[in-house]
């Protein structure tokens, strides 16, 4: 069995700088160093942070990790409140569920086959018998007490009342998410974590500090950066040798975001937090008894809710302003309505170094077609359609499986938001987008090939699309709730100029899935309430 030991979080007051430590025995090749560090803004004083909660912040941060190291026992040399440690136990075991449904997968999540076995939460003998159980998971928390979190002092409150503060990178979901928040709310804080993963380079480029200083001089918000070697520290490639076909940063990157978002906001007084979460990332399945999240499950309404109940005793909210909105929807949203701020985009993560996109990948080719299919230029955001079009000149559509895990459900629906915006883009619509970049790029070979490119493409996947397969889909009210009333009453009242509202059938399942994992996890946290009590078996 694995053993990992946490050592106490380190402060640094006049570096404003926390090292978190730990150690793992036997070594594993999990990680290139046990330690990472997060470094603050002057803006954030460290001293109204209460020192316990920097555990708080070392569980959300490594947890996601255990599940790699099963059969795995954490220790820690301080005693959590009461149901804490059970809390971050369910809360790994959940997680858990969702990575063993993927296990062994041989292909990538996004095209993954269905697996045997009903979804719809009947049992079926062929889908358990190829499930391997869950390995061994265990807390032991022994030393000092940790005060729970309701001793804690509150933070002091704007004068204004309640502030948000948002999570922020420059990608579409979050560059909307602010948008919104500044139309909804007063002066929002908004927080971005620079972080490298080598041999990544999109949070170096010159583009991204671009859209971090666009970003407050075009609207009123405090933008603060918190640094971190947190993605430094592991190998991102180690799921697969336990046969998870996902990355490390796949299922820990937001945990970090939202820890550096959970600081900077108790330092300066917010208690509306949101972490950008899209519809997509809040599909689910039951098999077996067990839910199945989609693999980005670290930012899914249910874990956001989870989290919520932990910071509840410091009148802290977390959830997301645009988990009632599909990726189409978020892209057409922030494009029609925020015209001064969707050149900001910044969607791609294979950036190089000198790039604002790297105009070759699946997700540019997506993200371009979505904006001409609104006669807009992709160029705006930095996306080259010559490259763009050659690199992606073979794209082929992935068929929808009425009998599909999340992460390929996901996938085929994204193809379609792909067919959908071929089929209102016209060849000349392409023409007259190269034909801005000048005559020289136009009449080039490259600039005509690429044409040529797009000309085929259309008329390749004109017979599948049948230009009106799947219909658009509408926006999901009822993930909405929970957030401020106020805020959430204004983005229904936005969306529902813009899109038409989604069906009870397409929102209900997922919804009732995601609020039995969320109180499944937070019930150990309030034992005595009558909601929480009845959630005594693993979902």
């Amino acid at each position: 069995m694995n053993r990992v030991t946490l050592l106490p979080p380190a402060l640094e007051p006049r570096r404003r700088t926390v090292t978190f430590r730990w150690r793992v025995e036997p070594k594993t090749s999990l990680y290139r160093r046990t330690s990472f560090c997060l470094t603050f803004p002057p803006a954030v004083d460290l001293a109204a942070v209460p020192p316990a909660l920097w555990w708080t912040v070392a569980l959300l941060c490594l947890h996601s990790h255990w599940n790699l190291l099963r059969p795995c026992r954490v220790e820690l040399p301080v005693e959590l409140p009461p149901g804490e440690a059970e809390f971050w136990r369910r809360l790994v075991d959940v997680e858990a569920a969702t990575l063993e449904a993927y296990r062994g997968a041989p292909t990538p999540l996004d095209a993954l086959p269905p697996r045997p076995g009903r979804r719809d939460g009947a049992p079926a003998a062929a889908a358990a018998a190829s499930w391997p159980p869950l390995a061994a998971f265990e807390i032991e928390a022994r030393g000092p007490r940790l005060p729970p979190l309701a001793s804690l002092p509150r933070p002091a409150r704007s004068a204004a009342g309640r502030r948000s503060a948002a999570a922020f990178s420059g990608g579409k979901d979050s560059l909307l998410q602010a948008a919104l928040l500044c139309e909804l709310a007063e002066r929002p804080l908004l927080v971005t974590t620079t972080s490298p993963m080598p041999p990544l380079h999109d949070h170096l480029t010159a583009r991204r500090r671009q859209v971090l200083a666009a970003m407050p001089a075009r609207r009123d918000v405090t933008l603060l950066e918190v640094e971190s070697d947190l993605r430094e520290s592991w190998r991102n490639d180690f799921p697969p040798t336990a046969g998870y076909p996902v990355s490390v940063n796949e299922i820990t990157d937001t945990w970090l975001y939202f820890s550096a978002l959970l600081v900077c906001a108790l330092a300066l007084g917010a208690t509306d937090l949101f972490l950008a979460s899209e519809a997509e990332v809040q599909d689910s399945v039951e098999i077996d008894g067990r839910i199945v999240q989609h693999p980005h499950c670290m930012y899914s309404r249910a874990s956001q809710r989870a989290i919520e109940s932990l910071l509840a005793p410091l009148g802290l909210r977390y959830g997301s302003l645009i988990g009632a909105l599909h990726s189409e929807q978020v892209q057409q949203l922030l494009w029609t309505r925020y015209g001064d701020l969707c050149d900001l985009q910044y969607s791609c993560w294979r950036v190089a170094a000198d790039q604002a996109a790297c105009s070759r990948c699946s997700q540019c080719l997506r993200v371009a077609l979505s904006v001409l299919a609104l006669g807009e230029s992709p160029e705006r955001m930095g996306i080259d359609l010559v490259p763009l079009l050659l690199a992606q000149a073979g794209w082929q559509p992935r068929p929808a499986t009425g009998d599909a895990l999340p992460a390929a459900a996901v996938a085929a629906r994204l193809h379609a938001q792909v067919m959908r915006a071929i089929a209102a883009t016209p060849t000349s619509r392409v023409l007259a987008a190269l034909a801005r970049g000048g005559p020289a790029r136009l009449l080039g070979p490259a600039g005509w090939r690429a044409l040529a490119a797009y000309s085929r493409l259309r008329w390749r996947i004109a017979p599948a699309a049948g230009w009106g397969c799947q219909p658009a889909p509408g926006y999901r009210a009822a993930f909405l709730a929970g957030l401020d009333p106020r805020i959430a009453l204004g983005a229904a009242a936005i969306f529902a100029q813009h899109f038409p509202g989604a069906g009870p059938a397409d929102q209900a399942g997922i919804l009732e899935r995601g609020d039995r994992l969320a109180r499944f996890i937070a019930a150990p946290l309030a034992p005595a309430a009558p909601a929480a009590a009845a959630e005594t078996a693993a979902p």
